[in-house]
């Protein structure tokens, strides 16, 4: 095998689909995307765009290729997979998930220079906390959360005024959420990094739930509200070793007897094991990096169920949820 060849098997698919990526980011920013929710034509996208012909020709020739639209008799229009990344009920925007790809890939080159989670710029670190979490201004996601919400019987108390706690809460896009989709609740964020909890506050407030909700900035073992949440989520992916027995000790302290606690498992362990050099194999391993530069153990299901039952949870086991496993505790 020569270097052409060599090139053409290794290299040329990944430089292939970064100069995608950037394809799709730059027809996102200029507004091409949005428009292709319904068929259009090059002359039509151009003058919407403002974006000379000969380009936007070539964008929709490159976006056809690449599955993202189709050909409908001269009119170009989404494909279903790239309708519903766009949908109303999309859990990130797909302006935060392109950006969040490109944080990761600095923070990716950045491992070798010894840097971490805390020397990443701080907007940075805003572009990856939306990214991670769901899209509280997105109403179709609100409406899917209350749908499941009402399905979920560990979620009556709260349909009922009871209240949430998140250790890690982050920009708050869960909890936001929630708040959206159940009115009679109240929730508690507990969040290390000030930057993102004071966005969190600001989030709160731009989206009317800023009464039911409060956010706490400081290290998630320091929490001392002794029997006061009904049901408390444990973001943990974000928690290095030295950090997680005090926070799951801070999460069994919060919650009254008989609460639930859920954290979700990283990766998916059935794709993983299915195909095991598989787009998700890959994505957890190089994700994999990143935590581990930051002290972040990557933890199985198996290993996370173990955490909860060292710290006197009860009932614990894996259940599977939308788009993520979580483990599920009970505070005896």
């Amino acid at each position: 095998m020569d270097w052409f060849e060599a090139y053409d098997a290794a290299l040329a698919p990944v430089l292939s689909a970064n100069g995608f990526l950037a394809v799709v980011a730059g027809a996102e920013e200029s507004g091409l995307l949005a428009r292709l929710v319904d068929p259009h034509d090059v002359p039509t996208l151009a003058r919407a765009t403002g974006l000379p012909e000969p380009t936007v020709t070539a964008l929709c020739r490159s976006l056809l290729l690449h599955d993202v639209v189709q050909d409908g008799d001269g009119t170009f229009t989404l494909t279903a997979v790239w309708r519903e990344l766009l949908a109303s009920t999309a859990f990130a925007t797909l302006g935060d998930t392109i950006l969040s790809a490109q944080v990761e890939a600095r923070a990716l080159r950045a491992v070798g220079a010894g840097e971490d989670y805390w020397t990443m710029p701080l907007e940075d670190r805003l572009v990856l906390a939306r990214a991670v979490s769901p899209n509280p201004y997105n109403d179709g996601l609100v409406e899917g959360f209350r749908s499941m919400s009402l399905a979920d019987p560990d979620q009556e108390v709260l349909r009922a005024g009871g209240t949430a706690l998140e250790l890690g809460c982050g920009v708050a896009g869960r909890i936001l959420t929630m708040l959206r989709a159940v009115p009679g609740m109240t929730a508690v964020g507990v969040e290390l990094d000030p930057a993102l909890a004071a966005e969190a506050r600001r989030r709160a407030e731009e989206l009317g739930v800023a009464d039911r909700f409060e956010v706490v900035v400081g290290d998630a073992a320091d929490f001392d509200r002794p029997a006061s949440f009904d049901r408390a989520q444990w973001s943990q992916f974000f928690f290095p070793a030295p950090a997680r027995a005090g926070a799951l000790a801070a999460l069994h302290r919060a919650l009254r007897p008989g609460g639930v606690a859920v954290a979700p498992v990283f990766g998916d362990a059935d794709a993983i094991a299915a195909e095991p050099r598989g787009v998700e194999a890959r994505y957890a391993a190089t994700f994999g990096i990143l935590l581990a530069s930051w002290g972040v153990p990557v933890r199985t299901g198996e290993e996370l169920v173990a955490e909860f039952e060292a710290a006197g949870f009860t009932d614990v086991g894996v259940v599977p949820a939308p788009g993520i496993q979580r483990v599920r505790a009970v505070r005896p």
